[in-house]
């Protein structure tokens, strides 16, 4: 994606080979001219969402620009990256200084930017740097990637997985012969409770089946999303590997463990979660028990959301609470997964922690759960941003106290 900073209107895109759909990935990479932390011909790498990127900040001499220069920023973004590739993309910089210093030597750059907007396909010879340099970051990715784990996607992960398996060999060698008479769920809760597992985060059996050998696994403060932050990626594979080994010890029976959601992912999940199951079963209903475990979490939060409004309110004082605004506000008060909501005097946008799992799972079903609970008829729409925008009616009494009180201040 090639940026240029207009002396008139501001940062703007000019072009963009990887056709990026999402219009807050654009507005918010083009933002980045506006910060003064940028510096020429020095790369930085950020995430955000879905997506991680490398940019360069650029000039051009040009007499006839305010200051006699003209500003751009050249970035390489990559969707849905893998922690190989967050960690790899720094290396592209030598790549983007390449591109940049025959960019810099291009008269057709001093004439896009007069251009409101300039087509690509006007400019072949910019066309053939910008797509030489995607080929070459795919290249970089893939030499990395398939020269380390045949089959491997994420080289990186790969690696802290089987680290992780080895840990978790370790860890039963002492653990299990301290709980040789327990049950397998003792033995497991024992082990996660340990403090050489504790040392990898706080470790929570939300779910556990012996006989469909199929459990999950809640943490905390994992040390990985702790050290890293958010990526826009998994981070966990060392944990994944350890479960692994740990239940497939306990169970007797080799089992895969999935990391379903990871706090590196998203800035407001808080939790990581992991999945155990036979590593014979099929993918589809590796997938169906997935859905069902987050189901059931669903379910389980929002029954603790109730007891918070019994606990905190009681729920008769709760329904004589005549502003409906008030009754949802509350709801997402003391919902463990709502992260963040905001509202006005006729809907609420709520940044709900299941926006990203099928609608089947849980927000088919989370218009009905709101009505009923809160009393208030609302309709709920899901949006492409991680938010859902809930509109709520107010009664009529509510109505003449909303028009009155705005009579009042005009």
């Amino acid at each position: 994606m090639l940026f240029h900073f207009d002396q008139r209107l501001g940062p703007r895109l000019l072009f963009d080979i990887t056709k990026v759909t999402e219009s807050h990935v654009k507005a918010a990479l083009t933002r980045l001219m506006d910060f003064n932390f940028l510096i020429e011909m020095k790369a930085f790498v950020n995430a955000m969402a879905n997506v991680v990127y490398t940019s360069m900040f650029f000039s051009i001499n040009n007499p006839l620009a305010r200051g006699g220069r003209e500003q751009f920023m050249l970035s390489v973004v990559v969707f849905e990256p893998t922690i190989t590739e967050y960690l790899m993309i720094s290396s592209l910089e030598e790549e983007l200084s390449k591109t940049i210093s025959k960019l810099v030597t291009m008269p057709e750059m001093l004439i896009i930017v007069s251009e409101a907007n300039p087509k690509l396909e006007d400019y072949p010879d910019i066309a053939e740097l910008l797509y030489q340099l995607k080929d070459k970051a795919i290249s970089v990715f893939e030499e990395f990637f398939y020269g380390q784990f045949e089959g491997g996607q994420d080289a990186i992960s790969e690696l802290l997985r089987k680290i992780g398996n080895e840990a978790g060999k370790n860890i039963l060698s002492k653990e299990l012969h301290e709980n040789k008479n327990s049950t397998s769920r003792t033995k497991i809760i024992s082990i996660l409770d340990s403090p050489i597992v504790g040392r990898w985060g706080k470790f929570s059996l939300l779910h556990y089946d012996p006989y469909e050998k199929v459990a999950t696994i809640s943490v905390k403060n994992s040390i990985w999303t702790e050290s890293i932050g958010v990526i826009a990626t998994k981070t966990c594979a060392f944990i994944e590997g350890m479960l692994e080994a740990i239940f497939s010890s306990v169970l007797n029976e080799n089992v895969v463990c999935r990391e379903m959601r990871c706090a590196s992912q998203y800035s407001y999940v808080t939790e990581c979660m992991f999945q155990i199951s036979p590593s014979i079963v099929g993918e589809e209903r590796v997938t169906y028990r997935e859905e069902q475990t987050i189901r059931e979490i669903g379910f389980q939060e929002r029954e603790k959301t109730l007891e918070l409004l019994k606990k905190d309110i009681g729920l008769e004082l709760y329904y004589q609470i005549d502003d409906p605004t008030i009754r949802l506000n509350q709801l997402f008060n003391k919902a463990p997964f709502i992260s963040d909501f905001y509202f006005d005097e006729s809907k609420f946008l709520v940044v709900c922690n299941y926006w990203r799992y099928p609608d089947e799972i849980m927000c088919s079903s989370c218009e009905t759960w709101i009505r009923n609970t809160t009393k208030v008829d609302i309709k709920l729409t899901k949006s492409q941003h991680r938010l859902c925008e809930i509109i709520y009616k107010l009664d009529n009494k509510n109505e003449r106290c909303n028009k009155s009180s705005t009579n009042k201040h005009n």
